[in-house]
């Protein structure tokens, strides 16, 4: 079996988006937070962190979870159906998800271990006689895991091995734009279509999501769209139809949306406004799924 070594950007473990300031602060530019930390801080996300004032990654080779799944479990409905990918994620989050705790969204970094981007690519092709056709970035934030995650992207570009993202798009444009290329399929997370939904409840500003939502539409990237609902908080039908006639509108009535169920037993009263909500959307597009 051949060996791929990765062959990264900048120093390993060093943050890609950044800039320097005063008295050994530095800004980092990933994403809309522009975070300014003096040395010894770490930012919001709690992924940067300022060493000598310079930006390093905190999760930059730390592997929270690994798994061997089917692409469905993403979830993609329209993609490589039957196919089999690494799916696996790091630590960090950069807005307060609604209805959940930080942790619950890989906030803290817990347990895991050491991996570099080669070592996924080596799994992958030796899994490929299995059916596998590379790896999904699927947990918690995958752009919060930028360095990893493009150089592990440009690697599987090469091995003819397919990378796949789920994020909630609340970054910035170049960041998104550099990876882009290196993609295959994304699930998008957009949680409502109230930007003061993204103010009250998530703590972010609602237009670098849209602007990240359109910078993936109108790439090569597969793209397939996806409400988690939190019953209570976005479970609105009203809410539900205006997202979707957005959707439709902006994009395409066929565009893939997904309605995303909390991972429990629902009551009876949940289902019922789950299938309501899916009413709803399917007003507007005409491939919704429930996951």
């Amino acid at each position: 079996m051949r060996e791929y070594s990765a062959r990264p950007q900048v120093e390993r473990g060093e943050a890609a988006f950044w800039h320097r300031l005063p008295e050994g602060a530095a800004g980092c530019d990933l994403c809309p937070r522009f975070c300014e930390l003096a040395p010894g801080e770490r930012g919001w996300c709690a992924t940067r962190y300022n060493r000598s004032g310079r930006i390093w990654a905190a999760n930059y080779n730390w592997l929270s979870i690994l798994q061997f799944a089917r692409v469905e479990s993403i979830p993609l409905a329209e993609y490589l159906s039957g196919g089999a990918v690494l799916k696996l994620g790091s630590f960090g989050c950069n807005f307060q998800p609604p209805g959940g705790e930080r942790e619950q969204f890989g906030a803290e970094a817990g347990s895991g271990r050491s991996i570099y981007p080669r070592d996924i690519v080596n799994i992958c092709m030796n899994l490929a006689p299995q059916g596998l056709v590379g790896a999904a970035f699927a947990y918690a934030e995958p752009l919060l895991w930028y360095e990893f995650v493009l150089q592990t992207a440009m690697l599987l570009k090469k091995c003819d091995m397919r990378c796949i993202v789920a994020t909630a798009g609340f970054v910035n444009p170049r960041p998104l734009t550099e990876l882009i290329p290196y993609l295959d399929a994304a699930r998008f997370d957009l949680f409502s279509f109230d930007p003061l939904f993204y103010r009250e409840n998530m703590h972010i500003q609602f237009e670098p999501v849209l602007r990240s939502l359109k910078l993936l539409h109108d790439s090569p990237v597969h793209l397939e769209v996806a409400t988690p609902v939190i019953f209570g908080k976005n479970d609105d039908p009203i809410m539900l139809a205006a997202l979707s006639a957005y959707l439709a509108e902006a994009f395409s009535p066929e565009l893939p949306y997904h309605l995303i169920a909390p991972q429990r037993e629902l009551t009876e009263a949940e289902k019922e406004r789950l299938m309501q909500c899916a009413d709803a959307a399917g007003r507007n597009l005409h491939r919704v799924y429930l996951s």
